[in-house]
């Protein structure tokens, strides 16, 4: 199974909402951590994906955005007092390592959540980590043997090759192998990532010196491994203007690219959006641009698996 990893952010929720309906829900199981005060975009995310059969872990101690300043936040009960969410999510009990002592008592306090590991777990710790659910963890943070003893894993990776400016991208770049990958250990049970983000949190992007769109890709031929495609605007990267204008010409690649690599990217609702928007030259926001990528590569990790 498949667990995305998002923040709780407008588009990235908005995301999770408009693919509720098209994907097969026994295919993935998102993990979003809240990052705003406001959780009214959540609790409709949380609805929606309830009313198709998918129930989120929702991080109930999230340490970023608004709670980066927050030591010991719990949400839990904002969470279930609201009619929309109440009993159709579980509980993500997010760790920092084994010596976080003050999110691993809160194990004791939701039997059936599941934790979200950041870093490192030490032996001493997996008895009390077996209590959970499942561990998300990454697996190049922890230890072999401590992931050989726990009962039920969930393994993922910060796979996005960020790039401190767009016009660092190459044409293309390896995202993962960890779809197939993950099957080699006999207790994990799913894999996850960031999408197209990075595991590090930021409020927003740059200004658009040049405009990137990434769009995944799981080749029939090569299905071990999934890359990203990287289309980028050209003229007038020196200075931070016409955004709308850099991204009709980075779509313009990307659909130019399609037109002559036809089934190369699978057909999805954020590459359907992509080629509307197109069709229309309109520029609908980098937020937006940025929303349809993540539909694209969520819809097309399911497809394969």
């Amino acid at each position: 199974m498949y667990y995305p990893i998002l923040k709780a952010k407008r588009h990235e929720l908005n995301s999770l909402y408009d693919l509720s309906s098209r994907l097969n829900a026994a295919k993935y199981r998102p993990v979003i951590e809240p990052v705003n005060r406001s959780f009214v975009e959540v609790f409709d995310a949380v609805e929606e994906l309830h009313k198709h059969s998918v129930q989120p872990l929702v991080v109930i101690n999230p340490s970023q955005g608004f709670f980066s300043s927050a030591t010991s936040a719990n949400v839990f009960s904002q969470l279930q007092s609201n009619t929309k969410s109440a009993n159709r999510f579980t509980p993500c009990i997010k760790v920092r390592d084994s010596s976080d002592s003050i999110s691993l008592s809160l194990l004791s306090m939701y039997p059936g959540a599941a934790v979200y590991l950041e870093n490192d777990a030490l032996m001493s710790s997996v008895a009390l980590l077996n209590t959970a659910s499942l561990v998300i963890l990454n697996q190049q943070k922890v230890d072999s043997d401590v992931v050989d003893k726990l009962s039920k894993v969930v393994l993922y990776a910060d796979n996005f090759a960020k790039k401190k400016r767009n016009a660092d991208y190459g044409a293309s770049s390896f995202y993962s192998n960890l779809h197939v990958s993950y099957k080699k250990r006999k207790n994990a049970v799913g894999f996850g990532d960031f999408t197209i983000m990075a595991e590090e949190y930021s409020e927003s992007g740059g200004p658009a010196y040049v405009v990137a769109i990434h769009a995944s890709h799981i080749d029939a031929l090569l299905p071990n491994s999934i890359q990203v495609r990287h289309f980028l605007s050209t003229t007038g990267g020196t200075l931070p203007t016409n955004p709308g204008g850099k991204y009709l010409e980075a779509l313009d690649k990307l659909i130019n690219f399609d037109a002559i690599n036809p089934g190369f990217f699978d057909s999805t609702l954020g590459m359907g959006e992509f080629k509307a928007s197109h069709a229309v030259g309109h520029y609908p926001g980098l937020g937006i641009v940025k929303e349809m990528s993540i539909k694209h590569h969520i819809e097309s990790v399911c497809n394969f698996i």
